[in-house]
Parts: structure tokens; C-alpha cells; sequence
């Protein structure tokens, strides 16, 4: 018996835009870079393997394609490594704070945010060759 019941992409959505992930690892107000650095450094410090399994710093000058960005934390880290990122999240509510967080840190220029489908990118976001698609808990 399947104890997995159908649930809607509309569903799954709707869901992310009301819980995006990873928003209340901090109390400071949404938005700030005090906000981001405390965000990151939790989730750094329970994944702490992420940053040796992303290996961030290599991946200077390639193009990254990230799905499931959320609210950024792996694609800032990306950006701010010097590659140029295209970020996809289903959730347009982590989108939005994803966005802050990349003009918080200047880094706006090096990513490219889409709201998309993970399983239907190319109605959304335009085809062209990755150096690497990286995706975490997604």
C-alpha cells in the first residue's frame, strides 16, 4: 500500500510559499545582512558538509545552475566564488528573499533567479550548456 497520497505541484507551491526553508534560522529582521550571515551560519553548522560537498571555490568563472535555491544560501555562496549562477525555486515567496540577500551582497549582476516547475525548466528558463547543476534537498 502507498502511503503517499497525490499531491498537486499548486499544492507543493503553495506550501514553500508559506514555509520558505531555512526563514526562521534567524530572529533578526528578514532582509538584513546581520539576517544572512546568522541564516548561513546555522545552516553551515547542522550541513555542515555542504560547503565540502558544493566545493563553492570551484567553481570560479563556470556556470551553475541551481534547483531549489530557496532562500539562496548555497547560491550566494556560488556567486560569491565568482560564478554566474541561474537559480530556480518553485517558491516565489523564497525568491523574493533570495533576491535581498543577493543585493545585500552585491552580488545581483552574477545571478539570474526564475520561478520554475523543477520538473518543466524549459518553459521557464532558457536553455544554454551548465558547468554544473547542483541541487540540494530538492
Amino acid at each position: 500500500m502507498n502511503s503517499f497520497r497525490q499531491i498537486s505541484i499548486g499544492q507543493v507551491e503553495k506550501y514553500w510559499n508559506q514555509r520558505p526553508c531555512n526563514i526562521r534560522h534567524s530572529p533578526k529582521p528578514v532582509g538584513t545582512k546581520e539576517y544572512f550571515d546568522e541564516v548561513e551560519a546555522r545552516k553551515y553548522m547542522v550541513e555542515s558538509h555542504i560547503p565540502r560537498f558544493a566545493e563553492f571555490e570551484n567553481w570560479r568563472g563556470k556556470k551553475v545552475l541551481e534547483i531549489g535555491c530557496g532562500i539562496g544560501t548555497d547560491t550566494i555562496n556560488f556567486a560569491r566564488h565568482g560564478a554566474e549562477v541561474t537559480a530556480v525555486d518553485l517558491s516565489e515567496e523564497s525568491l523574493k528573499v533570495a533576491r535581498q540577500r543577493a543585493e545585500v551582497f552585491g552580488l545581483q549582476d552574477r545571478i539570474q533567479f526564475y520561478q520554475a516547475n523543477a520538473e518543466q525548466l524549459t518553459a521557464t528558463v532558457p536553455v544554454q550548456t551548465y558547468d554544473l547543476v547542483y541541487s540540494f534537498g530538492v
